[in-house]
């Protein structure tokens, strides 16, 4: 498998992971007090109850957290040549300092 392709799925995992992440997180914000108990004991969202709910929310921001470890080891060379070009070298701006010219005063 090529780089491309092989990020092309981990990207897709991470989405649909934040995906399902996020609309089961807003689910949870969904106030409760309109919801009639004494019909059912478990009231559902878009079909689903609030266990399996729980269960998407916690299984989908487990793989979105290994998807984003992951990616960030497939690009590692990457970040590390960015932050190196990005901050400044401390030994560059040390070795600067000691070779500009002071100034002389009379």
């Amino acid at each position: 498998m090529n780089k491309a392709n092989r990020n092309f799925y981990v990207d897709t995992a991470i989405g649909l992971a934040f995906l399902i992440t996020g609309i089961s997180a807003l689910v949870f914000l969904i106030p409760t007090g309109w919801i009639d108990f004494t019909i059912s004991t478990t009231p559902t969202v878009l079909g689903i109850n609030f266990g399996t709910w729980q269960s998407l929310h916690k299984w989908a921001g487990i793989v979105m957290m290994l998807g984003v470890a992951l990616h960030q080891l497939l690009h590692w060379k990457w970040i590390t040549a960015m932050t190196k070009k990005i901050l400044p070298n401390p030994k560059r701006i040390r070795s600067s300092k000691v070779a500009s010219p002071q100034a002389k005063t009379a």
